[in-house]
């Protein structure tokens, strides 16, 4: 499978992922109902500089044109931590994409001075919560807003 940086032409296809994905993965996502991406959300998360925003797109093996999965970091203020999110296609969760996916974020992460990452995700996202303690880097785990904020620390293990 073909995994790239974002492009800012890849808009419609994660217009389309997040279509093709269950009210089940948006809501984990996304935290709460989402009926489509916007045409504004999409165009802000294919922009990307590279360095303060960043993020890693799965091509669908059967067609280039698709996104099957998107990983991406996003850094608010001058600190050196950045949020991490993901979406997986539902037929390709479980199958090990997710993970791949982070791994390649995370030294892209270390790459750019981020020192670590952190992911708001709701107690019953089980496979998140799998996927970030299976990195084996050091966390810390506290509630944020009726999620739990999970803080993975990148310069450990580096």
């Amino acid at each position: 499978m073909v995994v790239r940086r974002i492009r800012a032409e890849d808009a419609a296809a994660l217009q389309r992922l997040v279509s093709r994905s269950s009210d089940r993965s948006i809501e984990l996502r996304f935290l709460g109902s989402l009926k489509e991406l916007s045409d504004e959300m999409a165009r802000r998360f294919a922009n990307v500089d590279g360095k303060d925003r960043f993020a890693l797109v799965a091509l669908d093996p059967d067609n280039s044109d698709d996104i099957v999965g998107v990983v991406r970091y996003g850094r608010e203020g001058a600190d050196d931590g950045a949020e991490y999110a993901a979406l997986i296609e539902d037929r390709f969760q479980g199958k090990g994409l997710g993970i791949r996916l982070t791994k390649a974020l995370i030294e892209a992460a270390r790459a750019n001075g981020m020192g670590y990452l952190y992911a708001l995700v709701m107690r019953e996202n089980v496979g998140m919560l799998k996927l970030l303690r299976s990195l084996n880097l050091p966390e810390r785990t506290t509630w944020q807003d009726g999620t739990e904020r999970v803080e993975i620390d990148l310069q450990s293990g580096a």
